[in-house]
């Protein structure tokens, strides 16, 4: 639970669905092999807007399909949305959808595929719905907050790496060096999930997307 309740803090510092996406494939949904993620939200109208993706090659984050459109695709996620599977795995059970639900109704879909195929599937999908009833909400209060404020919250303007904390610096410099999630939690005296959620913040403040971007960065800006 205590990746859970990084994950729930972590939101309030409101990502975008692009950061979100990113971080369940790099951090949250790693140790069970996930290598991309993608968020949905169904319209009203039945219309469905990819509000951010990774890792993924199509590239459609940030589309909106009509109804009639996405309806006729015949591709997994289509297939399981659809409910034209018995369950929400694919049948090679590399993909799993799960439905994001706003007041009981179903609002949008968390995608996740796996580099392999999952033998524990029970598990692996109890992890990723937890995950799944925080995005939930989380995109639910931010529509709840009108189509103004929830449009900042899914395209916010990224800060600046002025913001990094001194222990956030500590940790980058840690990454310039090479050095692990647990060699840092061992250096730092921090717990391994603290590691975890304060490079996701690293990420956002310097807008990068992976370990080696945020190195790369921090020696051109001199943050090191």
């Amino acid at each position: 639970m205590t990746d859970i309740r990084t994950f729930i803090d972590w939101l309030s510092y409101h990502p975008t669905c692009d950061e979100i996406s990113r971080a369940l494939v790099m951090e949250y949904m790693a140790p069970v092999g996930a290598c991309c993620a993608r968020v949905g939200r169904l319209h009203p109208n039945d219309s469905l807007e990819f509000l951010g993706e990774y890792g993924f090659d199509s590239g459609k984050a940030k589309e909106t399909f009509p109804s009639e459109v996405w309806r006729s695709w015949d591709h997994d996620e289509a297939l399981i949305a659809l409910g034209k599977n018995s369950e929400p795995w694919n049948p090679a059970k590399n993909l799993l959808m799960i439905q994001l639900r706003e007041r009981g109704a179903v609002h949008g879909y968390l995608v996740l595929r796996f580099s392999k195929a999952i033998e524990d599937t029970e598990k692996v999908e109890e992890i990723a719905r937890n995950y799944a009833v925080a995005l939930g909400l989380y995109l639910s209060l931010a529509h709840e907050a009108g189509a103004g404020a929830a449009r900042n919250i899914i395209e916010r303007i990224e800060p600046g790496s002025d913001q990094l904390t001194p222990r956030q610096i500590s940790i980058l410099r840690g990454m310039v060096e090479g050095k692990t999630n647990h060699e840092l939690a061992n250096e730092l005296g921090f717990s391994v999930s603290t590691i975890r959620h304060e490079t996701m913040r690293i990420y956002q403040a310097l807008s990068v997307s992976d370990r080696k971007e945020a190195a790369k960065k921090a020696v051109s800006l001199a943050l090191i």
